[in-house]
C-alpha cells in the first residue's frame, strides 16, 4: 500500500543531495540505502517544476520517497510504503 505525503522533511548529510538520515514523527531515521533516484523537469511552459526524487529505505524496514526541489533546494515528502 502507498501512502501519500505532503510537507517539508528535513534532511541531514554532508552532500546536500544525498541525505543521510531523514527526520520522521518518530525522530531522525538513518538512510540505509537510495534504492533509486530520478529528475522531473517540466511543465516549461507554466510554472517550471525541477525536481530530484529519491525512494529511500530507512534504519527499520520503512521505505520511502522524498524530493528536492533543484531551483530552491529544499526537501519535501512524497510517498510512503508498506
Amino acid at each position: 500500500m502507498t501512502e501519500l505525503l505532503d510537507g517539508s522533511v528535513e534532511v541531514r548529510g554532508a552532500d546536500p543531495a544525498t541525505p543521510e538520515a531523514l527526520r520522521t514523527e518518530a525522530g531522525w531515521r538513518r538512510v540505509e540505502r537510495i534504492v533509486t533516484r530520478w529528475v522531473v523537469d517540466t511543465d516549461w511552459w507554466r510554472r517550471p517544476i525541477r525536481r530530484e526524487y529519491l525512494r529511500c529505505l530507512l534504519a527499520g524496514g520503512e521505505c520511502c520517497e522524498v524530493y528536492r526541489d533543484l531551483d530552491a533546494g529544499g526537501w519535501s515528502w512524497s510517498r510512503r510504503y508498506d
